[in-house]
């Protein structure tokens, strides 16, 4: 029998990792807003509608809670923030304010589905921008004094922070398209686009080193293994995003041509080094299927936002190919996102009701 739950037992359980569901909600929300521009099916208008403001709601609870646990409960965000896995969750602050930036500016404002468009993504940018500023300097400052980290404790979330820092670049690459301008920025974000590549090596020839000489973690975070493949793609929307300011605007007085052919160059040659990871990452879930099986936990989140945010990449190199193929595939993912999303949110509210999820 559940003891009896108070509110601030709930603000005590809401740890950062938590927040999954918001980013996946999110991710969801934006691959259903896509099929519905593709098939102009009403009712698919009204269910991206839902996932929005669901997106929203959960963002700003968990954003609420976050700030009464940091006045409150110091000793617990200080604990958070000191392990090894659980302080790279912190990233859901900067991801989830700069996925709402973008999408406020591609998707609910050509809908005239967001009142005051630029004040809003202003506001989700600073917050964005500040708290993503504090995680990557904060979470390997504390990673490297701690006495605690063990190379076990390299896992598929530490690619949360670089996936921030290039969604944090090309949130502000669509604020910049829409004409909100800050002359300082475009340099900010060459020095973000750099060091996310760097952190992203770093991490990736950690976590390849620990699969390499240690067992495979426990099947209970199995699902985030598909965290490792957000990195590539998030990364090719930011440098193209990029060289579209840089082509409006020409802050740095570059040589477009040249500049455009690296961009493909360089997309491209990602594109490539991806599909490497995706089928190891294909091969090793299968393994754990086969082998442990895949226990539910929260970390279901975690197949839930990769796949609807691949789709959102792949649709965003088919502005350029044109492929009907690829529509199609977007529809199939589409509704295998939306089952899994839905099957996942079913089991959420579920320990929720039942308090199981404030008695973990």
């Amino acid at each position: 029998m559940n003891k009896k739950v108070s509110f601030f037992d709930i603000v005590k359980s809401m740890e950062s990792r938590r927040v999954l569901s918001s980013m996946a909600t999110t991710a969801t929300w934006i691959l259903t807003m896509i099929v519905w521009s593709n098939l102009k099916l009403i009712y698919l208008k009204y269910l991206a509608s839902l996932f929005v403001w669901l997106g929203m709601i959960i963002f700003v609870v968990f954003f609420v809670f976050f700030l009464i646990r940091i006045i409150k409960y110091k000793s617990l965000l200080k604990k958070e923030i000191s392990h090894p896995v659980s302080s790279n969750f912190l990233a859901w602050i900067f991801i989830s304010s700069a996925v709402l930036v973008a999408w406020i500016w591609n998707v609910l404002n050509p809908l005239n589905m967001c009142i005051y468009p630029e004040i809003t993504t202003k506001i989700f940018y600073i917050i964005a921008l500040i708290v993503g500023s504090i995680v990557v300097i904060l979470v390997p400052f504390m990673l490297t004094i701690s006495e605690n980290v063990d190379p076990k404790h390299a896992v598929w979330i530490w690619f949360l922070p670089p996936v921030g820092i290039f969604v944090l670049v090309f949130a502000w690459n669509f604020m910049t398209l829409h004409n909100i301008w800050w002359n300082w920025i475009p340099y900010l974000n060459i020095f973000y686009i750099w060091m996310a590549f760097m952190v992203y090596l770093l991490v990736n020839s950690m976590i390849y080193s620990r699969l390499k000489f240690y067992p495979l973690p426990a099947p209970e975070i199995a699902p985030s293994f598909v965290i490792w493949l957000a990195p590539v793609w998030v990364s090719i929307i930011a440098i193209n995003t990029f060289y579209s300011v840089i082509e409006k605007t020409n802050v740095f007085n570059f040589d477009l041509n040249t500049i455009k052919t690296l961009t493909s160059l360089f997309s491209a040659m990602l594109a490539w080094y991806w599909l490497r990871w995706f089928i190891w990452t294909i091969l090793i879930l299968w393994f754990y299927f086969i082998k442990k099986s895949i226990p539910y936990s929260l970390s279901w989140w975690a197949f839930v936002f990769p796949l609807a945010a691949f789709w959102i990449w792949l649709n965003f190199v088919n502005l350029n190919l044109n492929c009907a193929f690829i529509c199609s595939l977007t529809f199939i993912i589409w509704i295998i996102t939306v089952f899994l999303w839905f099957f996942v949110f079913y089991k959420t509210i579920k320990d929720i009701v039942t308090l199981n999820a404030f008695n973990k």
